[in-house]
């Protein structure tokens, strides 16, 4: 197989460095085994979810499918082989690596509008977020993204609605009053923690289970299958359905390299993006389903539908609106 980035990548821009390389370790490397093992050119496409993620069960035979006679394949790195959300940015800016995924936050180091699409109760619902996500307000921050890193979103695919899970019931803020809650390290996600009622403390995802085990944390909030995959379900007493982020990541690669491709491989990567979306917001949407079906029958996890969402979603538009740049995009969002 020929690496793609020794081939049309190259041709599209002698600036950037993208020779056959090792990214991050022995890891990174691309094993080339048989010439005739597989057809075009090699996408090396990489994120950090586990391999039984949909990301990666769903998204990435979703786009080989499409791919297929395009002269493109799409090859996969998964948990984090090649790096963190932030390395596999950096080496997709660079032309180290010519596909990533990467959530709103980590997007919003180069351009801080894109940190908007993580925001606390800023969708109504799942279409809201993929009408919002391919609609003209999303065209024109990823521009702004483009202009100022060459970093280049293809596609956006449901990730889940980020739920809470605790030992005590939560109908309101003062639940989680002087509980300690686990979020991503973002100021964002601390104000989000916030709004909860809760604490805020960062912590790896990979240290959280040990944490509610030992009660060095009191909760934490995922979305439904990055609960499951964690068994977080095995140490905590509710999942609480507060609904609070409806979440996407996207699909990011190199303006340069990418415009380089032949107009017709720059449409089948666009359509294969698109197409693989549709599969991974269905495989997401089935496993949310299934995992609480799964729980209360089993009562492994109590299931809790009483969340008075109402006054989590005033207390997000008591602050948000007034402590980030983007407020006035949120507000517009949130109307439409």
């Amino acid at each position: 197989m020929k690496n793609f980035r020794s081939s049309t990548f190259l041709a599209a821009s002698a600036a950037i460095a993208l020779g056959i390389t090792s990214c991050v370790g022995d890891d990174a490397e691309v094993e080339n085994g048989d010439a005739g093992a597989a057809e075009g050119d090699e996408l090396r496409f990489a994120h950090v979810y586990d391999p039984d993620h949909p990301v990666e069960t769903c998204g990435v035979p979703a786009m080989n499918d499409s791919l297929d006679g395009s002269g493109l394949q799409v090859s996969s790195y998964a948990a984090g082989q090649l790096g963190n959300e932030e390395e596999l940015l950096e080496q997709v800016q660079s032309g180290a690596l010519d596909l990533a995924v990467a959530g709103p936050s980590f997007l919003g180091v180069w351009e801080e509008n894109a940190e908007l699409f993580d925001a606390t109760y800023l969708f109504s619902d799942v279409d809201h977020f993929e009408e919002t996500l391919n609609g003209d307000v999303a065209e024109g921050i990823w521009n702004d993204l483009r202009e100022s890193s060459g970093l280049e979103v293809i596609s956006s695919w449901y990730y889940g609605t980020r739920q809470l899970t605790s030992d005590v019931e939560v109908t309101t803020s003062e639940d989680l009053s002087g509980q300690t809650l686990r979020v991503p390290e973002a100021p964002l996600y601390q104000t989000m923690a916030e709004i909860l009622g809760g604490s805020p403390t960062s912590m790896a995802l990979g240290e959280v289970y040990l944490g509610l085990q030992q009660g060095t944390i009191d909760g934490q909030e995922n979305p439904i299958p990055t609960i499951a995959s964690n068994s977080f379900q095995e140490v905590q007493d509710y999942i609480n359905i507060t609904d609070h982020v409806i979440q996407g990541v996207m699909v990011v690669g190199n303006e340069d390299a990418l415009s380089g491709l032949p107009e017709d491989q720059q449409q089948a990567l666009s359509e294969a993006a698109a197409e693989a979306a549709d599969d991974v917001r269905e495989c997401i949407e089935d496993e949310e389903e299934s995992y609480l079906e799964e729980w209360e029958e089993s009562g492994e996890i109590e299931i809790n539908d009483g969340v008075d969402v109402d006054h989590f979603r005033d207390r997000a538009a008591e602050r948000i609106p007034n402590e980030f740049e983007w407020g006035d995009i949120y507000l517009e969002i949130q109307e439409n």
